[in-house]
């Protein structure tokens, strides 16, 4: 499955680089063309399902940010641990990391445990906020899950 999120992930950054060469030249029309391809794309996406979309939203996120696996940060990234984790078994979701500062933290990366997955080690990646200068991504310690 995560070949196909590569795939999806492939496709919009080619699409990307052709719309900002047409949008250069002030080409419209190959504007309008490549923002209905990538509809086109958006489509394929949602018809592998709800659960697939919102997981390729994290794995386009962690490759825009440079990171080797999804991140998984926020409470709200995720409605209990349990049902994540089926979710990344369902999608081929091998690894992940954990990224949270909430004081509950522990508690979840002790019911991903509990769910099947084994704590790998502590990790450095890319967090969503930029750097002053706009340049790179401020680093964050997260916890490197393998999905078993």
């Amino acid at each position: 499955m995560k070949k196909i999120f590569e795939s999806f992930y492939q496709q919009i950054e080619s699409l990307a680089v052709r719309y900002q060469n047409a949008k250069a030249v002030n080409d419209k029309e190959s504007m309008e063309q490549i923002r209905a391809e990538r509809n086109d794309i958006d489509t394929a996406i949602e018809a592998h399902g709800a659960t697939f979309a919102w997981l390729y939203d994290f794995y386009e996120d962690a490759r825009q940010r440079g990171n080797e696996h999804i991140d998984i940060s926020e409470c709200y990234d995720y409605r209990d641990e349990a049902t994540l984790i089926k979710h990344f078994r369902e999608c081929g979701i091998d690894a992940f990391t954990f990224s949270s500062g909430w004081s509950s933290a522990v508690e979840s990366a002790w019911k991903f445990v509990q769910n099947g997955c084994t704590l790998m080690g502590i990790v450095e990646i890319n967090s969503k906020c930029k750097t002053w200068d706009g340049d790179d991504y401020e680093k964050r310690h997260a916890y490197l899950f393998k999905v078993n």
